[in-house]
């Protein structure tokens, strides 16, 4: 066991992408590299494939021999998905899906990626605050100070990219593309000493839709991209947590984060609201470094959990790592992918018992089969765990119908 590493998987599906572990490591059993962070401290990224709710060993030992699929020409990059150009300011001014053959950048629209960066004078809530005269203040952040390949190799390739924010403050970001996933990375470190300014990251795409769906709480909310009245006039900043997606019935886009939850979508542009400089009633505040990842998630066919919602758990929770074999026998699977356990905890009243809080996510009735390893009894509740209803188990089985978005709490006893 002293040469195996065990990958947890905390979700409730099998996921497919690369974790992150500290320190340089050689791994023999999955395709890896080694690769410096934004804080200057060695990582290596892993493409590895871990069930749901369950564990994959990774052995150590001498790497495998693996071709780098990333072919660079200047400023032009071919990954397995894309072929991405970028402009002299280091945003990516062509972005065309060779999978599907469709421009994802829009034709006469700004580059993807490209920050934006301006005076934010709130008229009222000045750390909360966002008025929509800001918009017409924000300009492209266009000092690039550096720009180098970081990393090149099986597994991802990693440009990094510096630029010089306003008269105190400075970015440094690093734009990863994947061997094995569609998503596009953007790791990015901001050390800010501003004041009254805002900072947006923009995503100018080529999809034709009236509205954008943002991720809620348990669900999901749609809103509209155009300004046609004065109740969408308003909606010019709005909340979403881990993704927002426009997508046409064919294709889409989504944009994840892992800790940026406000953003203006008009048209097909999407802004991600990365910081804010608000003086009252702290005038330092926010001052320092601040580290954040998005990412801009290109997917063939329309919205569905499978090609948003998914990736955007996946991108927030990342795989637990320890040293050895972990013995953790799978603990329950779902059966539709729509179906996401947001929750796993001991039960409050009951020893020896577990508790799962379902819901369904892509506002569709959905009947689910949730399987579970070793269960005597399981029950319904409710949010205070109060029994609600005995549901049978035949042979490790429950059947659970679902409403659109319908939350549910299990109660399971061992």
């Amino acid at each position: 066991s002293d040469g195996v590493l065990s990958v947890f998987n905390p979700l409730s599906f099998d996921r497919t992408d690369v974790i992150t572990l500290d320190g340089a490591w050689s791994i023999s059993s999955h395709p890896s590299q080694v690769y410096t962070d934004l804080n200057g401290k060695e990582k290596t990224a892993v493409q590895v494939t871990v069930p749901a709710m369950g564990s994959a060993a990774l052995s150590l030992g001498k790497a495998q021999a693996e071709t780098c699929p990333f072919i660079a020409d200047g400023n032009t990059l071919v990954t397995p998905f894309y072929k991405a150009t970028f402009d002299a300011n280091g945003y990516i001014s062509s972005l065309i899906d060779t999978e599907a053959d469709r421009m994802i950048s829009r034709e006469g629209g700004t580059p993807l990626g490209t920050f934006w960066f301006g005076e934010d004078m709130s008229y009222t809530w000045d750390n909360w605050d966002i008025d929509d005269d800001v918009f017409c203040k924000l300009k492209p952040v266009t000092e690039l100070i550096s720009r180098e390949v970081v990393g090149s190799g099986p597994v991802e390739y990693r440009i990094r990219s510096h630029y010089k924010l306003g008269r105190h403050s400075s970015i440094t970001m690093d734009t990863v593309f994947y061997a094995a996933s569609r998503r596009i990375d953007h790791q990015v470190q901001v050390d800010w000493h501003e004041h009254h300014a805002l900072l947006k990251a923009g995503f100018d795409v080529d999809i034709r839709t009236a509205f954008a769906k943002n991720e809620i709480q348990f669900g999901h909310i749609d809103r509209p991209t155009t300004r046609n009245n004065a109740l969408e006039a308003a909606k010019f900043e709005v909340c979403n947590h881990k993704w927002t997606d426009l997508s046409e019935t064919r294709y889409g886009v989504a944009l994840l984060n892992d800790c940026k939850y406000g953003i203006s979508v008009e048209g097909s542009d999407m802004r991600l609201t990365l910081h804010k400089g608000g003086m009252r009633p702290d005038p330092v505040t926010d001052n320092g470094l601040h580290t954040m990842t998005y990412s801009l998630l290109p997917h063939i066919g329309a919205f569905n959990a499978e090609n948003v919602i998914r990736p955007a758990y996946e991108l927030n929770y990342a795989p637990l790592v320890v040293k050895g074999i972990l013995d953790a026998p799978k603990l329950f699977s779902l059966s539709h992918p729509g179906i996401i356990c947001e929750s796993v905890k001991t039960a409050e009243d009951i020893q020896d018992a577990y508790v799962l809080r379902l819901y369904e996510a892509e506002r569709n009735s959905a009947n689910c089969t949730l399987t579970l390893n070793g269960a005597k009894k399981v029950w319904l509740t409710n949010m205070l765990e109060e029994k609600l209803e005995e549901l049978p188990v035949t042979n490790g089985h429950v059947t659970l119908r679902f409403r659109p978005f319908e939350i549910k709490t299990v109660l399971v006893e061992r």
